[in-house]
């Protein structure tokens, strides 16, 4: 067998071996011209496909140009004008900036660059066939860039085999161009796929405007506008849907980082992790969010594509953007016919428009004002059920405080003074249909009541604020079980054991990496003690707090929850059904059962009316 010798790999093997890391599709090509003419400073952006991209994408901007030096160095492998130093890989402000995007696209297909940065109209044209430098011109342009790219992967036949449909390839350009659009709703994007139009979008003055075209009006209407300042330079805005406006995949979850799209495992999990208990199991919500965060505390160099970051406090971004999510979603007000005509900020929420903007607009930032907390009572609560098939055991564990329930002969609730009615409570209740739904009148409106969905939540919510009060049971374990973990997880764990002991556990250092368990809440006694707390210290260790300990607990308080309220077929009088608003308007999440099922379904006048042939 004879000994391989180390050689030095020629230019043009280089770049192809780096195009295959930057260019996997036509899409790619469509990212990386869209980012540098995005960086030049574009607000009018021209797409041009033919075969899906295949066969021809040309990009025309009129961004600043470049002059013929720069024009021919762009070429260069690692040639850039965004960084000069290693310092600047943490202060980047650009969407471009390692400089190889553009020889490795070079180097795998036909390419044409026209470039002008002066007012004069003279311009630079390059021609590069397979990376190899073939023409180099003086042409009449104005200022901006045209780069044309044909017959992509026409020296790699064996990389152009894996290319799938003009269709398929052309949808993937399309939610390229969508992305970038939604991050940028100043700059005009137009898409033509063989010369037929497909997108044309004007610049805006804001995110709404922009999602509306792309993602449709009808939409918005659903969406709520997010605004939150945290700690560390942390900002994140956007809009986030309403529950009941939901998607069986990921696809509508668009996030980005200073304005850069990416797929992160990290905020895609805390993304969900603030609608949980408020989707069911498969669905998915729609939201544009935009974290701002100060570059330093964030690494976008550690994939080829730009779509993987990697942040240097990822439990403190995680957990801020869980709760931002939460904090918005708690006031419920999507349930009142107020939000059907356009997204609107809760009432403590409302801010002045931005000045010198129209139309739909998110707060300042900054100016956020916390939602006033409503303190409730953990006073067990009595249903006492009318109907003597259902038995004499009280059907539900929780209640309100007594003046909360207070029902007058008329059998409407009194309000005390210097008090308003919650959202429940102040409607008018019409009956029982098939003793589960609760029917109500709310101005035109007809609205249907799970009763059982309803009070679940209050249960829940209830047994969850007991808990969280540290009241917890603890239950000593007969003997001792002994956790080993690798250096990370115990690190992670023996961080937070002040934590897990508020929520229950009884854990303490064994020595090395090993704990010993000594005592589990109650509730969670039956289960796997020790894979229970293995699972823990590794969530803790990747996304902070909001990991499978919550979701572990809560899911033991939904159980309890779900066998101790008022169940479905069973009848309710007026005081019951009264009593029920009450307790349903005093806690949050209060439009979702803990499982994500809606509480509440609302049917316009309109609607009811075509059901009779009302309206043509």
């Amino acid at each position: 067998m004879n000994k391989a010798t180390i050689q030095i790999l020629p230019e043009d093997l280089c770049n192809k071996i780096a195009a295959g890391e930057v260019v996997e599709r036509p899409s790619s090509v469509v990212k990386e011209l869209l980012e540098n003419a995005i960086d030049a400073g574009a607000n009018e952006i021209l797409i041009e496909l033919s075969g899906g991209g295949k066969s021809l994408v040309r990009i025309t901007d009129n961004g600043c140009g470049m002059n013929r030096q720069d024009a021919l160095l762009c070429f260069e492998r690692h040639a850039t004008s965004k960084i000069s130093s290693d310092t600047d890989l943490f202060a980047l402000k650009t969407l471009g900036f390692r400089g190889e995007a553009l020889a490795s696209i070079a180097s795998v297909s036909r390419l044409s660059l026209k470039t002008c940065n002066t007012d004069d109209g003279l311009g630079q044209q390059i021609q590069i066939e397979g990376g190899q430098i073939k023409k180099v011109d003086q042409i009449g342009l104005p200022i901006g860039t045209v780069v044309e790219i044909r017959n992509l992967f026409f020296n790699l036949p064996a990389r152009k085999k894996f290319l799938r449909k003009d269709q398929t390839e052309l949808g993937h350009c399309a939610d390229v161009v969508s992305k970038l659009a939604l991050a940028r709703p100043d700059v005009s994007f137009r898409l033509l796929h063989n010369d037929r139009v497909l997108l044309d979008l004007r610049g805006e003055k804001a995110l709404p405007e922009r999602f509306a075209a792309l993602l449709g009006r009808s939409l918005l209407r659903d969406m709520l506008p997010l605004d939150q300042v945290g700690t560390e330079s942390l900002y994140l805005s956007g809009l986030i849907s309403q529950p009941g406006l939901n998607r069986s995949s990921t696809s509508h979850i668009y996030t980005f980082i200073n304005g850069r799209y990416i797929r992160d495992r990290v905020v895609q999990h805390a993304v969900m992790e603030g609608y949980r208990q408020l989707l069911m199991k498969g669905r998915y919500p729609v939201v544009v969010l935009f974290l701002e965060i100060d570059p330093a505390q964030v690494d976008v160099n550690v994939h080829p594509t730009k779509h993987e970051v990697r942040f240097r406090e990822q439990g403190l971004v995680h957990d801020f953007i869980t709760h931002s999510i939460r904090r918005m979603l708690k006031p419920t007000e999507w349930i009142s016919p107020a939000t059907a005509d356009k997204p609107a900020l809760p009432a403590e929420n409302q801010q002045a428009p931005a000045k010198g903007e129209d139309g739909p607009e998110l707060p300042p930032a900054g100016e956020h004002r916390c939602r006033q907390e409503v303190g409730e009572s953990i006073a067990p609560y009595l249903f006492r059920s009318s109907d003597p098939a259902a038995g004499k055991e009280p059907s539900a564990g929780f209640s309100s405080p007594p003046e909360m329930n207070a029902v007058n002969s008329a059998g409407q609730q009194d309000v005390l003074p210097g008090t308003t009615k919650g959202f429940f409570s102040s409607l008018h209740v019409l009956g029982q249909y098939h003793q589960t739904y609760i029917l109500c009148q709310q101005d035109e409106d007809l609205l249907l009541i799970d009763q059982h969905a309803a009070h679940e939540r209050v249960g829940f919510e209830k047994l969850k604020d007991f808990y969280e009060r540290g009241r917890v049971p603890r239950q000593q374990l007969l003997f001792p079980e002994i956790l080993e973990l690798d250096y990370n997880s115990a690190a992670a764990l023996e961080d937070n054991l002040v934590e897990l002991e508020r929520l229950g556990f009884e854990v303490e250092p064994f020595g090395g990496k090993s704990f010993a368990i000594k005592a589990v809440p109650t509730l969670l006694a039956s289960g796997s003690v020790i894979r229970l707390v293995t699972d823990v210290a590794l969530d803790i260790e990747r996304f902070g707090r909001e990991g499978r300990l919550s979701e572990s607990i809560d899911n033991v308080l939904i159980r309890m929850a779900c066998h101790r309220v008022v169940r479905a077929n069973q009848a309710l009088n007026q005081e019951e059904i009264r009593a029920l608003f009450a307790d349903l308007d005093q806690v949050d999440f209060r439009g979702n059962c803990p499982h994500g099922r809606p509480v509440l379904a609302r049917l316009t006048l309109y609607e009811v009316e075509r059901l009779f042939r009302r309206h043509g």
